[in-house]
């Protein structure tokens, strides 16, 4: 237990190495994550530097410890400058709940019992949420020492519990960006979190629509407000006009990604006599099943699977592609994207978008003025869409002009990373307002007082 009492002020030492006067500057943002930084969740590490940009202290909370390959090179330096929940000795955590539990007893048995007690599909699913409640209260001593005001939790699942014990016990507000499979397959407590969280935002309309009709009591908290992407960092590039077409496909190797489509597609439009190369870059648990696919459809010259690229790389692999191509589906365990951040990426890099009519991905890439959509797992369309760019070297530069130009008007990371702030600001200013007219500190000390 000592040993991570040392921990932790070191860690408060690296991401506060000049305390802030209270009176002079905004209270810091306390950003909860289940895995953080992570490789596949680029735009969480992106929001935070955006919001830091804007100079706002940021301090990030993360329930597990990426492994040495889930981190890209430039993502690193956020390890030394995050809190992780985990590991925690036993002896640490019991005394951790003793305190808490002492200082606000009917606080803990309340929130014990709307947290764990919530509804859950499974028992596997209610244990998950235990373990989330004993490794929040762990944190709330840190917590309040920081002065934080807020919390934002990215993904509606342990993170989001986490987020919401905390601020129960502290009487802080909370908010939580929901994204994909947190909507649409691991559903944890979702309910129980829109009616609980102060607001909500997904990086689509179409969840967005979903969220209000599952819970119409929390509708007006619910809003969208997309991934934005560096529009420095993809920036175009000139593109010569060969006799190929290159095809660049990017995303973990999962059903709903619809690698086995754009595989198919690849053989009939090489049956039709076409020159195409395509790279998927990524991997997953259907690397053998694709790899088998490009064996039997006699692929083996055309399709190059690159495996994981780190973010510093991506850049060069968007300006080197003619066309960016994802046929994204619904899986089998109903999972599916919302718009696939790559989607962003590669529209910011000039690159024509071929995809599918799936839940949020029309509300970037509008047929035909930036990309060109089929519909999921049409294995002819997707094909003959293909087909036009190779052949149409105008149409490929229309709609990667377009695409940029889309993207630079409203779906920049410090475009959205404001839009969010400004919900939090408002929100905290709000709270804080209240809590004078009734005579309450600013910030609760987690009693039942």
């Amino acid at each position: 237990m000592r040993q991570r009492q040392q921990s932790i002020v070191a860690w408060r030492r690296r991401v506060n190495p000049h305390a802030p006067s209270k009176n002079n500057e905004a209270p810091p943002i306390a950003y909860f994550m289940n895995l953080f930084p992570n490789l596949t969740e680029t735009f969480v590490y992106r929001e935070v530097d955006a919001v830091r940009r804007l100079g706002r202290r940021v301090v990030t909370f993360s329930i597990r410890r990426p492994g040495g390959r889930e981190v890209s090179p430039e993502a690193r330096h956020h390890i030394d400058s995050t809190f992780y929940f985990l590991p925690v000795g036993c002896l640490e955590l019991l005394m951790t709940h003793l305190a808490v539990a002492a200082a606000a007893p009917i606080r803990y048995v309340s929130t014990f019992a709307a947290v764990v007690g919530g509804t859950h599909v499974t028992l596997r699913d209610r244990l998950r949420t235990l373990c989330h409640f004993a490794e929040a209260v762990s944190v709330v001593p840190t917590i309040r020492a920081l002065g934080v005001r807020h919390i934002h939790a990215h993904f509606a699942v342990g993170s989001a519990t986490c987020a919401w014990v905390v601020a129960r016990f502290l009487d802080i507000s909370f908010s939580v960006t929901a994204h994909a499979y947190d909507i649409w397959q691991d559903r944890l407590l979702l309910p129980e979190k829109l009616d609980a969280a102060d607001f909500t935002v997904t990086c689509t309309q179409y969840s967005q629509h979903y969220l209000q009709q599952l819970r119409p009591a929390a509708a007006p908290k619910i809003a969208t407000i997309y991934h934005g992407v560096e529009l420095k960092r993809f920036a175009p590039a000139e593109r010569p006009d060969g006799a190929g077409l290159r095809i660049l496909s990017v995303g973990r190797l999962v059903d709903q990604k619809g690698f086995a489509t754009l595989l198919r597609a690849c053989a009939l439009l090489v049956a039709g006599g076409r020159d195409v190369r395509c790279e998927i870059v990524g991997d997953g648990p259907l690397r053998q099943a694709l790899e088998a696919d490009v064996a039997a459809l006699g692929l083996h010259e055309r399709v190059r699977f690159a495996g994981w690229v780190f973010q510093d790389a991506m850049p060069d692999l968007y300006r080197t592609a003619d066309v960016f191509a994802l046929a994204c589906q619904r899986a089998p365990d109903g999972d599916m994207d919302g718009i696939p951040n790559v989607i962003w990426e590669a529209m910011a890099s000039g690159v024509p978008v071929v995809s599918t009519r799936l839940s949020g991905i029309p509300e970037a890439v509008e047929n035909g003025v930036c990309g060109l959509l089929v519909q999921p797992q049409d294995t002819e369309a997707l094909a003959a869409a293909l087909g036009r760019l190779h052949d149409d070297a105008v149409l490929r530069h229309r709609l990667g002009a377009a695409a940029r130009q889309r993207v630079a008007g409203w779906a920049s990371v410090d475009d959205s990373a404001r839009r969010l702030l400004e919900r939090i600001d408002a929100l905290v200013a709000a709270r804080a307002a209240q809590s004078q007219l009734n005579g309450l500190p600013h910030l609760m000390a987690g009693s039942d007082t």
